[in-house]
């Protein structure tokens, strides 16, 4: 394009401040996929492109079709509209960098090419104060050097146009310098991603200025950074030294940044604390959320919570097949290995003993849980609470395209239906009764979770999911009637009949989860018998066998049981665990649970 076909533009008011930014969001948005093909730092796991569109997305959306021609009510709007939507680590740095530029154009109208320059080195610094350990060779090292470069030029440029454009071509020059400047990146053969990201925003203005609307066009100046193939790869970990990339906004008055980083700096790395007096936005790398919330929302009230796995994030990406996440509820007794092993989401239920709450498998081991039991004059259950339901869900659809929920059964609980009510704030999650519990439940969430590993789609995972539902079958033996009697599902007669005559029941949940009585027995020998004919019954002549135990405090039964099957069966258990507090209360201690699946 001719120089003399430019428009020439002296100054920046609001309405032209917002228009450099929406054409600078398009044009990163359009390009944000490879951002994420070759996000490898601080952690490889593919997600840069998406939380810096995340950001400048929500930007647009706020400031609207805003014609507010005050630079510094215009700003200020485009920053906090920042803060609220920043995603990720590249996304709290844009976010501090444009409250530094709001601070830097307070009681402006509007901004000259020198002011711009002035005010730019102003928002580069607070990018930096932000950041507990900046490093060179990566957005905040290119958002430097390209302030840098046009403070040095700041009474050389006639317009914005000239400015940015020189500055542009500087910025460019700094990116592609990041390659050697970080290892992993030189390992992996690619620019930093988010240092790409900013240098896609500044194209975003130049094009506007020289085409007179905004492009989305992927740019062919920076072509051969695109070579993404086997990226990821070339940087694969199998551990993190912190997993969560953890992300909290604080509203409030007069928060402390420093004092807020200074609480949590050894809590992990990756730490940003960004914002304004009123609004912060936290960033950091951690092994746990949970704590680092409790010590910020010291400062302020925590407005918004964001928790990934990086892991699990960059695994996804190495293997390019799991793309069905699985959510379920701590009935299921799946043990912790097998739960990391196939990234299984749990949401805990509750209990009350005595006046005191627990959260099952967080705050309460079974465990501990047993040896409080026989001595507790009242313990109840409860379903897991909205917000926790809500946080394993937002996870979980934040690593998964899609995500499968499988839950206790809704006669028994009413996990399921919170389950059904909150998944409607999320388009791919689909929510299903498990017709069961404990270890049955247990059996149908692995093999969903085995199918999404392997790759299979959404409605095959589902299919795999409900034919699991409709065929494990489960017997649970009891060794006492008191606890059924104390929670009301067995009377006191027959309790008492049943502790005279040493009867040993076996029950099964049948249909929609209705517990059944299918055997009494005199005495456990009989009991025992009892349970492998129910077994042979219905599973003989059927191929594949899985089974699971898990038992109240009774690690014996449950190795006895599992001999007993093996030598009938020649199959080892899938698992033994101890049975969840959930089952305990009711069963009592000396229970047992014997789920079993088979294929015709």
């Amino acid at each position: 394009m001719q120089l003399e076909n430019i428009t020439r533009i002296q100054y920046v008011d609001g309405v032209r401040f917002r228009r450099g930014v929406v054409a600078a969001a398009s044009r990163l948005i359009a390009n944000s996929p490879h951002l994420d093909a070759i996000n490898v730092f601080p952690v490889p796991d593919g997600d840069t492109g998406a939380n810096m569109a995340g950001t400048m997305r929500s930007i647009v959306r706020s400031s609207g079709d805003s014609l507010e021609k005050s630079l510094e009510k215009m700003s200020a709007l485009i920053a906090e509209s920042a803060l609220n939507g920043a995603k990720g680590n590249s996304g709290a740095i844009l976010a501090q960098f444009l409250c530094g530029f709001a601070e830097g154009v307070k009681d402006m109208p509007r901004l000259s090419p020198s002011d711009f320059a002035r005010v730019a080195s102003l928002a580069a610094r607070r990018s930096c104060e932000a950041i507990s350990d900046p490093k060179d060779g990566t957005i905040i090292s290119v958002i430097r050097d390209w302030a840098a470069h046009l403070s040095s030029k700041s009474h050389e440029y006639k317009d914005f146009h000239e400015l940015l454009s020189d500055s542009l071509h500087y910025a460019q020059k700094s990116v592609k310098a990041t390659t050697e400047k970080l290892a992993e990146l030189k390992s992996a053969g690619v620019v930093d991603a988010g240092a790409l990201g900013f240098v896609y925003l500044l194209e975003g203005i130049v094009d506007f200025l020289e085409n007179g609307k905004i492009e989305k066009s992927v740019t062919l100046d920076l072509a051969p950074l695109y070579n993404v193939e086997g990226v990821q790869s070339k940087v694969a970990v199998d551990k993190l030294d912190f997993r969560y990339c953890t992300e909290f906004l604080l509203k409030g008055s007069d928060i402390d940044k420093k004092s807020v980083r200074d609480a949590i700096s050894g809590m992990g790395d990756s730490l940003i604390v960004a914002g304004l007096p009123d609004c912060v936005k936290i960033h950091i790398h951690t092994n746990d959320p949970d704590a680092v919330e409790d010590i910020v929302s010291g400062f302020a009230r925590v407005d918004k919570r964001k928790v990934d796995d990086m892991l699990v994030q960059h695994k996804r990406l190495l293997a390019d097949a799991c793309k069905v996440g699985i959510v379920t509820d701590s009935t299921c007794d799946i043990p912790a290995e097998l739960i990391a092993e196939y990234d299984i989401r749990v949401a805990p239920l509750r209990l009350t003993i005595d006046g005191q709450e627990y959260i099952d498998h967080v705050t309460l081991t079974p465990e501990d849980f047993y040896k409080m039991l026989p001595k507790a004059e009242k313990a109840l259950t409860s379903q897991p609470s909205p917000g926790d339901m809500k946080r394993v869900y937002a996870r979980a659809c934040a690593d998964y395209e899609n995500v499968v929920s499988l839950h206790v059964a809704k006669v028994l609980s009413g996990t399921y239906q919170n389950a059904l009510t909150v998944s409607k704030d999320y388009e791919n999650v689909s929510a299903f009764d498990g017709k069961q519990l404990t270890v049955a439940l247990g059996l149908s969430v692995l093999e969903a979770a085995r199918a999404a590993q392997k790759g299979a789609t959404v409605a095959e995972v589902t299919k795999i999911a409900r034919k699991a539902i409709d065929n494990v079958r489960i017997f649970v033996t009891l060794d006492t009637l008191d606890y059924a009697v104390r929670g009301g599902r067995v009377s006191k007669g027959q309790g008492l009949i049943a502790k005279a005559l040493n009867i040993k029941p076996i029950l099964a949940f049948e249909g929609e989860g209705h517990p059944r009585t299918v055997a009494k027995s005199f005495g456990y020998k009989r009991q025992e018998a009892a349970l492998i004919r129910l077994v042979s019954e219905n599973f003989y002549g059927k191929s594949h066998l899985r089974y699971a135990i898990a038992h109240a405090a009774a690690p014996e039964v449950a190795r006895k049981f599992a001999r007993i099957i093996k030598r009938e069966f020649g199959v080892n258990p899938v698992f033994i665990t101890e049975a969840s507090p959930v089952l305990g209360l009711h069963s009592g201690p000396g229970a047992c649970a014997v789920a079993l699946l088979a294929d015709d």
